[in-house]
């Protein structure tokens, strides 16, 4: 009796671990873990910040494993809200293919941005339409989609976009996926989505 229940235990936790979806494009994901993160900043190295007391920053890891040919869009993930009807645009992302290396980053600009003379601003993330935006392309009927522009002026002169994560360069690699969810709904149900492909539910322990 003992073994048996042992053998269960050994099964269920195993299917939590390790369970692994593959996508109608072919891509195989795998969930990891998911945690809350520092308030103060999401992407330090880009030096994106988002500082709000009403969004909680959370971390979702994933594997990735990619055809042969082709690259993951990181733009196609989104986090839903299932109680409240609310889907997270990702925020952020960071992408390791080994332990050695600089992480990957990826971040382009939904609107060109300009300083007060009229000059194209620098330092900022590439504006390039053609690395396409999917978040849109997927949206849910009834859910009501929710980011955040990041200011890359100041309080006295905004200079505000829209940031989305492109097309990895990598194959196989891991994903730090990165989401601002409202306090008010941090007691929610939430589930990962690539495209319109459910990957998993998102356990949270908020504090």
């Amino acid at each position: 009796m003992r073994q048996t229940i042992f053998n269960l235990i050994t099964l269920l936790f195993s299917s939590i671990l390790f369970s692994q979806v593959t996508t109608n494009d072919n891509f195989q994901i795998k969930f990891q873990k998911a945690r809350q993160v520092d308030n103060s900043s999401i992407m330090q190295s880009s030096q994106l910040k988002i500082k709000s007391s009403d969004l909680i920053k959370t971390m979702v890891k994933i594997k990735i494993k990619s055809k042969e040919k082709d690259r993951l869009n990181l733009s196609a993930f989104s986090l839903r809200d299932i109680n409240n009807k609310i889907r997270y645009r990702l925020a952020d992302y960071k992408g390791y293919a080994g332990v050695v290396g600089f992480p990957e980053y990826v971040p382009y600009l939904k609107t060109k941005l300009f300083d007060k003379k009229g000059k194209e601003l620098r330092n900022v993330p590439e504006f390039d339409p053609e690395q396409k935006d999917l978040f849109n392309d997927f949206n849910v009927e009834d859910y009501q989609n929710f980011e955040v522009p990041v200011n890359f002026g100041n309080e006295q002169y905004p200079n505000l976009s829209i940031v989305y994560f492109g097309t990895t360069t990598y194959k196989n690699f891991t994903a730090e996926l990165f989401f601002g969810i409202l306090v008010e709904n941090k007691d929610a149900d939430y589930v990962l989505y690539y495209k319109n492909e459910k990957i998993s539910k998102i356990e949270l322990k908020l504090r």
